[in-house]
């Protein structure tokens, strides 16, 4: 099964990284998971579901999150 399929939010994805998650409050993200598991947590929400993205819209994410920790001085201010 392709892993851009959906799968139920009760399983957990088979690697870290980032995947577009919908909670049950019907509102959808792109998320990371990692090695603490779901971030940020389910503060947000129930996962109904998740899947994987596309790869270069995950090289993209992972690049944005690179960004913005080597200039988190220059977005702070």
């Amino acid at each position: 099964m392709p892993e851009t399929e959906w799968f139920p939010g009760n399983t957990l994805p088979d690697r870290q990284g980032y995947f577009e998650v919908e909670f049950a409050s019907g509102e959808t993200e792109i998320t990371r998971y990692g090695m603490l598991g779901w971030e940020p947590e389910e503060e947000r929400g129930h996962i109904l579901r998740w899947r994987g993205l596309d790869p270069n819209i995950e090289q993209a994410e992972i690049d944005r999150e690179a960004a913005l920790r080597n200039n988190s001085d220059n977005v702070i201010g």
